[in-house]
């Protein structure tokens, strides 16, 4: 588990706080950077085994908005990750983000209470476009002229 740093001072109250569990550092630095990318996204730690992540969220369970999730770990596996996310907040999502998804292997992501699946390879702009929905205030209600 490690600190990732501030989001450039864009971040605020109402940022979509972001923990992101990655094992591949140079994806990882990309993911981040991306994220970072997004007004309104401030990616609080990362984690790259499975005995990390779930410490940090056992320990953090009201601290994150997104849980970005890979399945294939070096050190363990993020199914544990998804398993410790099970009795999250309403409010707070869990996304995988991993590679080689057999329509197999989204199901029981899904089943795992994820909500939503995206292959590394194929649907990161998916992914960063889910973000960006995320990240984005839901707009304001105009009032209508009588």
């Amino acid at each position: 588990m490690n600190w990732v740093g501030g989001s450039g001072g864009r971040a605020g109250p109402s940022s979509l706080k972001v923990f992101v569990i990655e094992d591949e550092m140079v994806l990882r630095n990309l993911l981040v950077d991306a994220l970072r990318s997004i007004p309104g996204v401030e990616v609080l730690f990362y984690a790259d085994n499975e005995v990390s992540a779930t410490n940090w969220l056992s320990s953090h369970d009201s601290a994150w908005d997104l849980a970005v999730v890979d399945l294939h770990l070096r050190q363990g596996s993020g199914v544990g990750a998804l398993n410790c996310c099970i009795t999250r907040r309403e409010d707070q999502r869990v996304v995988v983000l991993s590679g080689q998804l057999s329509q197999e292997v989204r199901l029981k992501c899904l089943a795992l209470r994820a909500d939503a699946v995206f292959d590394k390879a194929t649907e990161m702009d998916d992914f960063l476009a889910y973000c960006r929905a995320l990240a984005s205030p839901p707009p304001a209600a105009v009032p209508r002229m009588p």
